[in-house]
């Protein structure tokens, strides 16, 4: 009797699967809306405004300041 076994991952430390959810946010920041936050030129500013309101959007969620938060 041959069984097929369930594969189990236990390195979670290095590396985890994305939320299918964050991939959906985030996908579009992969290819059209790349920028170096830095930067003074659109592409630049538009990815600093995306990096602020995810600061202040897991800030909230753990009850923390956004200025607290590092990525």
């Amino acid at each position: 009797m041959t069984r097929k076994s369930k594969k189990i991952y236990f390195d979670y430390a290095a590396t985890t699967p994305v939320d299918p959810r964050v991939i959906r946010i985030m996908l579009p920041y992969f290819g059209k809306k790349f920028g170096n936050t830095m930067s003074l030129h659109n592409f630049g500013q538009d990815a600093k405004i995306a990096l602020e309101k995810s600061r202040e959007i897991v800030a909230d969620l753990i009850g923390a300041k956004a200025n607290e938060i590092i990525f």
